[in-house]
C-alpha cells in the first residue's frame, strides 16, 4: 500500500510552515535571546568586590547605581558579595558562571575593589579601590571595549 501525503492548503499549509520554522529554530539552538546574548558576550564587566561591613563598599553604592543607569547598555555591572561564607559561595558560583573567577579569586579579600574587565578575554583592564568618579569608570569601559589597558 502506498502512503499518500495529505494535501495542504490555506491554514494547514501555513501551520505546517510555522511548525517547520519552530523545529528548525529549536534544532539549531536558537532562542529569543540568542542575538542579544552574542552581542552581550563582548561587553566589558565592571566588577565590585562588596561586603556589607565594608565602609568603602557602602560609600560606593550610589556610584554603582549611577553606573548601572549610565553604562548598563555598554557594560555588565556585577557585584560579588563576600559579606559572609554563604554570600561568598554564591559569588564564587556567579564568578564561575560569568567566567571571571580568576579576578574574583585574586581580589575577594580586598573589599571595595572594582575591576573593569575585557568582555572577550575576561582580563582586568583597570583595577581601582574605592573609586566613586563615574567618569573614571566610563574611561575604563571605553578602554576595555577597545581591548586596551586604561
Amino acid at each position: 500500500m502506498k502512503y499518500r501525503f495529505p494535501r495542504l492548503s490555506g491554514t494547514g499549509l501555513a501551520l505546517f510552515g510555522l511548525g517547520l520554522l519552530v523545529f528548525l529554530a529549536l534544532a539549531s539552538g536558537a532562542t529569543a535571546g540568542s542575538v542579544s546574548a552574542a552581542e552581550d558576550a563582548s561587553k566589558p564587566f565592571i566588577v565590585k568586590i562588596h561586603a556589607d561591613w565594608c565602609g568603602t563598599c557602602t560609600r560606593m553604592n550610589p556610584t554603582f547605581e549611577a553606573l548601572e543607569a549610565k553604562l548598563g547598555d555598554r557594560a555588565r555591572v556585577v557585584v560579588l558579595d563576600v559579606t559572609d561564607r554563604e554570600a561568598e559561595a554564591r559569588s564564587t558560583a556567579e564568578a564561575d558562571r560569568l567566567g571571571i573567577r580568576p579576578f574574583f579569586d585574586r581580589y575577594k579579600g580586598k573589599t571595595g575593589t572594582v575591576g573593569v574587565l575585557d568582555g572577550r578575554t575576561r582580563d582586568a583592564v583597570t583595577v581601582m579601590k574605592g573609586e566613586t568618579d563615574v567618569a573614571r569608570y566610563e574611561a575604563a569601559v571605553a578602554a576595555a571595549a577597545a581591548g586596551s589597558p586604561s
